[in-house]
């Protein structure tokens, strides 16, 4: 009889090919939304190639590839080079595709499709003058919430989008950071059905790995009770992002307009808001922590510098009563 660990195996090398070809699929059926059928024709066949070699293993991963590689090698075939893999991923073509061949991608966007080129090229050149890959030193971790001034200025700019669409997706999603400070990844899968009333209030039942019961904090609570009105059993953002999308917030935020000056929308900078508000009204940190769904205490060291100095005789005040 087999042993336990026999089996396991055999299961997991059963998944894994499974999944290989699921995304081999994904690779060969790919046909890219931004090129004309001509132009997709003349690199299919390569980008496929190149695409099956790079082994994704994974269908979101393949398809991610595909996107990231028909892209990269259609600007590559303009500017004349050939269809030649030592040539295109060549890091200077990759610096010169990120600098010029992508403009319509944020700054985010195009800093990621690099890191994700020169990953190809390192693995399917040969000769190409690839530096060796050197792990980057981790950097200290800032956590900056806005100031007064710029939530108020945010509101105002989500208040004056020109249509209704993109007053909704803002407004939301300001609400749920600054006002339930959720994890960015939890913005996008809530509903008007996770709204509810407790003790008087209203609150968000944040569902996934962190499940909770949040205080939605005035005024924000009006916008989202305004969206369950209007548009029950939705998104509290009305936007399904698809899950391979990488650049969720920049397709959300894709049409709507920012005036000169408007601070830049970073959710992990309005949940840092959310927790300043709070610490600052002396919410007690035990409890704030598991509204938060925090499981360490770093983030209050982080916020910490934000919170102002209160009166000698107050601070001793507190510290010697029973």
């Amino acid at each position: 009889m087999p042993s336990s660990d026999s089996r396991t195996a055999d299961v997991n090398h059963d998944t894994v090919g499974e999944s290989r070809s699921a995304a081999e699929l994904a690779v060969r059926r790919y046909v890219p939304n931004s090129l004309r059928p001509d132009q997709w024709a003349a690199i299919s066949e390569f980008t496929v190639d190149i695409a099956l070699r790079l082994g994704a293993s994974h269908p979101k991963r393949a398809i991610e590839s595909m996107r990231t590689l028909s892209q990269f090698i259609h600007w590559a075939r303009t500017q004349g080079l050939p269809l030649d893999v030592e040539l295109i991923f060549d890091p200077d073509t990759v610096e010169g595709y990120i600098a010029g061949g992508c403009p319509h991608l944020a700054a985010s966007s195009r800093a990621t499709r690099r890191a994700y080129l020169r990953s190809y090229g390192r693995q399917i050149t040969t000769t190409a003058p690839w530096p060796p890959s050197i792990r980057p030193l981790r950097q200290d971790y800032a956590v900056v919430p806005y100031s007064d001034a710029e939530v108020a200025r945010l509101l105002e700019v989500a208040a004056s989008q020109r249509t209704t669409t993109q007053r909704r997706h803002l407004q939301a999603l300001l609400a749920l950071g600054l006002g339930a400070g959720l994890f960015p990844k939890e913005s996008w899968s809530v509903t008007t059905d996770d709204l509810m009333e407790k003790h008087g209030f209203l609150c968000l039942t944040v569902p996934g790995d962190r499940p909770r019961v949040v205080p939605i904090l005035p005024p924000h609570d009006d916008t989202l009770r305004a969206i369950c009105r209007d548009d029950p059993g939705s998104t509290l953002l009305g936007y399904v992002a698809p899950e391979w999308d990488r650049s969720r917030l920049s397709n959300l935020l894709g049409k709507s307009e920012f005036p000169p000056g408007t601070p830049v929308i970073k959710l992990h900078r309005l949940r840092a808001t959310w927790f300043l508000h709070h610490m600052r009204n002396l919410v007690p940190l035990n409890e704030l922590s598991k509204v938060a769904g925090l499981s360490t205490a770093k983030t209050f060291g982080h916020l910490m510098r934000y919170l102002p100095d209160l009166p000698e005789a107050e601070v001793f005040a507190q510290m010697t009563r029973r």
